[in-house]
């Protein structure tokens, strides 16, 4: 070593200060830098796993509300719907109501009509009837004995059942006064107990009995009446 020109005592001492300055910069720099180095790593793993967990919590946050939104669209939309009907709904009734009450506009003008026409027309019926009763009155006020006669027995021949036993007191009214027989043979159809005999010309004819409520009226005027009534 020593031709070489190389001192081992020096070099020795360079190569044990290599490694003393070796283990120092191991131990005072290059330790520590890869410990550093090693927790940059670490918490650069750690960083991206916390990304990545951020990331899928942002994907699931995200579903989330796609599907949160989904579901207020549904609700929207059936709220929609609802407030559709409801309003169609109250339309329909809003109309039905009108058309109701255009019905019962149109019903009573209607009635309002019928009734001014029968009005009219029964005014005009009773003004006929009027005359024709009066005309009658006249015509039947003109007949002769025998027609009043021949009235008064049609009625004994045809009494109504009303009269046939009618019984108890009985009050009997003619327009013209009763032969003895016609009395006996009302008082033989009827089975009174006790008979009125009374004349009122007013009756224009046939004959009128009664017998406390029970009245049975077979009088020209009742019929004359009954004939007005069924032209009014």
């Amino acid at each position: 070593m020593e031709r070489l020109g190389i001192n081992s005592g020096f070099l020795l001492a360079q190569i044990v200060n290599f490694v003393i300055l070796a283990l120092i910069l191991w131990a005072l720099v290059w330790r520590p830098l890869v410990k550093a180095l090693e927790t940059r790593r670490e918490r650069i793993a750690k960083g991206l796993e916390d990304a990545r967990a951020a990331e899928q919590r942002l994907a699931e946050a995200s579903r989330e509300a796609d599907k949160l939104m989904e579901q207020r669209r549904i609700e929207a939309n059936r709220l929609l719907e609802e407030a559709r009907a409801r309003s169609e709904e109250q339309a329909r009734a809003v109309l039905d109501e009108a058309k109701r009450e255009a019905e019962a506009i149109r019903a009573k003008a209607r009635q309002e009509a019928i009734a001014e026409r029968d009005s009219i027309l029964a005014g005009v019926r009773d003004q006929v009837a009027r005359v024709a009763i009066a005309a009658t009155e006249r015509l039947v006020g003109s007949l002769d004995e025998e027609r009043a006669q021949a009235i008064v027995n049609d009625f004994l021949v045809h009494m109504p059942a009303a009269a046939r036993g009618m019984g108890g007191d009985i009050e009997v009214i003619s327009a013209l006064p009763l032969t003895e027989a016609e009395k006996e043979r009302i008082k033989a159809e009827t089975g009174a107990r006790h008979i009125t005999f009374r004349v009122d010309p007013n009756i224009l004819g046939g004959l009128v009995l009664r017998s406390g409520e029970n009245v049975v009226d077979g009088s020209v005027r009742s019929n004359l009446q009954s004939l007005a009534a069924q032209m009014l």
